[in-house]
């Protein structure tokens, strides 16, 4: 089992992996699961942030809890089931102040968001969670000596959010941007976001920036680790895309750097398309 983990990642138990990616933030790995979340835990001086609940096959909150005595509050970065797979598990929940997901709220309640979850993919049912809190794009959350921004970053999906802790230099970037593929064909996802947002991101970030993504894969050993993007990166996503609109081709595949990749589903075109 150790052999799975990169040096300074440790387990938690036999699905759960650790490791303190910056002061106070801890990312919580689940390189079982096919998709090989990666969700983040944030801790001020007066409070926790919890960014992600993964797919809920296994109960995060007992990770939560063994890292942390802080109140808590969990906020998904978007709906998708492999991100809210265990929000019913916390008390405490903050969402996205977005009309999309407002939408979906009755008495309190936040009901199935439509093909915002995507949970019949893989037999997962969404059931309704109380909202505590919803925080508007611009909105910052003080933890108490930490304070993280909420940008929201569509592009993947129209409900995506990113925090952004200025201080740290730390974006926690979800499923904006990771190790991989990057999923553009699922529904809702749109290139002209894309674009926008990562211009809008690259005005942040500087040369010592740290971006942390939703999900990883193994490295060359096999061995798993938070996955760690930077500027490059970013800058390298945003190349692609303004290349790809300029050349007028749709393909369902486009090779971002040695680390990245898009898939594309033709939805995603339109809004490009249409601005012609």
């Amino acid at each position: 089992m150790p052999n799975m983990l990169a040096d300074g990642v440790r387990w938690f138990d036999d699905w759960f992996a650790l490791r303190e990616v910056a002061r106070g933030i801890h990312a919580i790995g689940e390189p079982r699961f096919h998709q090989i979340n990666w969700n983040y835990l944030v801790l001020g001086n007066e409070r926790a942030l919890l960014f992600d609940t993964g797919p809920g096959v296994r109960d995060i909150l007992q990770v939560v809890k063994a890292l942390t005595p802080l109140p808590l509050t969990a906020m998904p970065s978007h709906m998708h089931f492999d991100h809210t797979g265990n929000i019913t598990r916390f008390f405490d929940v903050a969402v996205a102040d977005l009309p999309l997901l407002r939408a979906f709220e009755q008495d309190g309640m936040l009901q199935e968001p439509g093909n915002l979850f995507l949970g019949h993919y893989e037999g997962m049912k969404w059931t309704p969670f109380r909202v505590s809190q919803w925080l508007p794009p611009g909105h910052v959350i003080d933890l108490g000596g930490r304070r993280l921004e909420v940008i929201h970053t569509p592009g993947h999906s129209p409900d995506h959010v990113a925090l952004w802790d200025k201080e740290a230099d730390v974006l926690l970037a979800a499923d904006f941007l990771y190790l991989g593929a990057l999923y553009a064909q699922v529904p809702g996802s749109n290139l002209a976001d894309y674009e926008r947002v990562c211009e809008s991101l690259l005005t942040r970030l500087g040369p010592k920036s740290r971006i942390f993504g939703a999900h990883g894969m193994p490295d060359a050993k096999g061995q798993h680790t938070a996955p760690e993007l930077a500027k490059a990166d970013a800058e390298a996503l945003l190349s692609t895309l303004k290349i790809l609109k300029k050349s007028g081709e749709t393909p369902s595949r486009v090779e971002v750097n040695e680390r990245m990749y898009l898939l594309i589903g033709p939805h995603a075109y339109e809004a490009w398309q249409a601005a012609k």
